[in-house]
């Protein structure tokens, strides 16, 4: 006899008529029906119109229920009775892993960048959950292979497609885990593309009889397989690439566009690598590979690499290279959350070594808009930092071509406040160049740069305290730092010049370089409209001194004579809004809000004792600029070192 099922109170959960049906079960005369005891102590997870999903506290239970799945349907009321009865292990809430994957697989999306990161942190949420699938691949990974390696990476990692769902950025998330991972196919390529630089270290032939090859029909297993290599915890990051400053025909334009993403950060990864079935005389095979691959990740792997991601460690690859010690103070270095009026200014300070590179690209195109022709500066750029515009001969379609040069950095950090004390960062920057001549050019940059500017947030002032806040920022290299003395900048000046015209000589001349308005920021150009200034600072203050930022943050000995000159007036200092409401400052001069300065200010402090600022006016020809400049010239000691 079957429960009759009707329904006599329509508001009980399902859970409950499901129990209901489990004590009328065990009320049946003579005895309960045999599924009773598989059941009794099972619980209705879910139900909808085509199923009814129960749940059991052990995977044998399961297996019972299963086999008794048809006589459990025949005596389900009517109200339970579904199509289909899926039976499943009950995992506490807890316990259960949500798919990075998933997550984007069922988020519905717009292009709103809001949107968007919220989107990237509920993957990075997700990822957090995944440690049970590292442990469980990592198992499989020693089970399968015969050999392993463990490579970490100090900074972050990017693998995978420039795109993803909706413009995402995203990494590569393994298709049937959703975790993020190498493929085995890039590690295989690493290891080709490392062997094609040096045919002197392995053969074409021994790469392909180990790893095997495809070419047109012919194709052919290798000895040795790669696996694909997984983070050994979850290490999802929020990331953010903002370009801002691009190539608009013959002019680069600013506009800072921030394209936010996910990173592996500070990946710890286990790489295995197995014999294949064809592998019956070659043993020692895999050992061999794993060199190779030692090898080839020593020159980076994923995308970015010239900008410092994806380098397992400081070691350099390329035939020319230097380490420049650097020290920098600053009121912060910031990626996927920068401090807004949203987050109480409270951002997530993060040194970025891509800020470097930034630096160096713009003060690259600074000087060299005032060599060249648009076009022959933006032929030696591609080939310095490398481009996805580039030719080759025979090329009909654009590609990506790799820089001459890339950069790395090994860093330590004593995190400040943002108020009264500044984030502090010290450790070297590693240069490498694939020529001598591109190595000496980019560092003769640096070492000028250091001198005119600052890295990352507040570049264009010295460090110091405005409206309650750290503003600016000061570093300098250890190795190299120039005196105030108009011979010796103009010899360092005329050095990069040289070096630039042996690099590449100049065949047409240089267009106006104008740094354009405030609506219309170009790219600055140090030619015959950009001037440089040497402002000796007597008793100016070295930031590793300033004991109380909040007290001595905002006096002359901190903010310098050419910094209080620029502070000194509304005709100056940048536009800004007052807490009245009322727009004040020159956006002609100082900039506003989201629009560069036209004038840098760098404080240095040489090792004959006497400090003083280097003042950069771009677009002096301004009439605004040019009555700061005349001021700047009243200074005491101020001199011309450029033009």
């Amino acid at each position: 006899m079957s429960y009759s099922g009707r329904d006599r109170n329509p508001n009980r959960t399902p859970q409950q008529q499901w129990e209901e049906f489990i004590i009328e079960l065990s009320k049946r005369k003579p005895q309960p029906p045999k599924f009773y005891e598989v059941i009794k102590d099972s619980r209705l997870k879910s139900i909808d119109t085509t199923s009814i999903i129960l749940v059991f506290s052990t995977q044998e239970e399961v297996e019972q229920a299963n086999r008794q799945w048809q006589k459990i349907q025949n005596e389900l009321p009517s109200n339970l009775k579904r199509k289909q009865i899926i039976c499943r292990l009950d995992i506490p809430e807890e316990a259960i892993i949500e798919s990075p994957l998933q997550v984007l697989k069922f988020e519905e999306l717009d292009k709103d960048a809001k949107d968007i990161k919220l989107v990237l942190k509920d993957v990075k949420q997700a990822e957090e959950t995944c440690e049970p699938i590292y442990k469980c691949l990592l198992e499989r990974i020693k089970t399968l292979a015969h050999e392993t390696l463990e490579v970490e990476f100090p900074w972050r990692l990017r693998v995978g497609g420039m795109r993803g769902f909706q413009d995402l950025l995203l990494p590569a998330l393994h298709p049937v885990y959703g975790v993020p991972y190498i493929p085995a196919s890039s590690l295989k390529g690493a290891i080709k593309a490392w062997a094609k630089k040096n045919p002197d270290k392995v053969k074409v032939a021994d790469i392909d009889r180990t790893l095997g090859y495809l070419e047109g029909d012919e194709a052919s297993i290798g000895t040795v397989q790669i696996l694909d290599a997984f983070p050994t915890q979850p290490c999802l990051s929020l990331d953010i690439a903002n370009p801002q400053w691009k190539w608009e025909g013959e002019k680069v334009k600013y506009g800072a566009v921030p394209h936010h993403l996910l990173s592996m950060e500070k990946p710890k990864l286990v790489i295995g690598i197995a014999l294949t079935s064809r592998n019956l005389k070659h043993q020692d095979d895999v050992q061999i590979v794993k060199q190779w691959l030692q090898q080839a990740l020593l020159e980076g792997i994923g995308s970015r690499v010239s900008t410092g991601y994806g380098r397992l460690n400081f070691d350099t690859s390329l035939r020319y290279q230097s380490q420049h010690e650097f020290q920098l103070w600053t009121q912060g270095m910031y990626g996927f959350e920068p401090p807004t009026k949203a987050n109480n200014y409270k951002g997530i300070p993060e040194f970025r070594p891509t800020a470097i590179r930034g630096m160096l690209r713009y003060w690259f195109r600074a000087i060299a808009l005032g060599i060249y022709s648009p076009q022959e500066c933006k032929t030696l750029e591609g080939k310095l930092f490398g481009t996805l515009e580039g030719k080759l001969s025979g090329d009909v379609k654009p590609r990506a071509i790799e820089g001459s040069y890339r950069m790395g950095v090994n860093w330590q950090e004593i995190k400040g406040n943002g108020s009264t004390i500044p984030d502090f960062y010290k450790g070297n920057i590693i240069l490498e160049a694939k020529e001598q001549q591109h190595l000496e050019l980019i560092e003769k940059i640096l070492q000028l740069s250091s001198h005119l500017a600052g890295i990352g947030r507040g570049a264009r002032r010295p460090l110091h305290r405005n409206n309650g806040r750290l503003r600016g920022c000061y570093w300098q290299l250890s190795n190299f730092q120039l005196i105030a003395n108009t011979e010796v900048w103009q010899q360092h000046l005329s050095k990069i010049n040289n070096l630039f015209q042996e690099v590449q000589a100049p065949q047409q001349s240089p267009r106006d370089g104008e740094p354009g308005t405030p609506k219309a920021r170009y790219q600055d150009v140090l030619n015959e409209n950009a001037h440089i200034y040497l402002v000796p600072c007597s008793g100016m203050t070295h930031p590793r001194s300033i004991r109380d930022w909040s007290l001595n943050g905002s006096t002359l000995a901190v903010l310098g004579q050419a910094l209080e000159l620029l502070y000194s007036s509304n005709r100056y200092k940048g536009e800004r809004e007052t807490s009245k409401g009322v727009l004040e400052g020159n956006p002609w001069v100082g900039g506003k809000l989201e629009i560069p300065s036209f004038v840098v200010i760098k404080s240095n402090f040489p090792s004959d004792k006497r400090a003083y600022q280097v003042v950069t006016i771009f677009g002096v020809n301004n009439s605004d600029r040019q009555l700061f400049a005349n001021e700047l010239k009243k200074l005491n000691g101020a001199i011309l070192v450029y033009p």
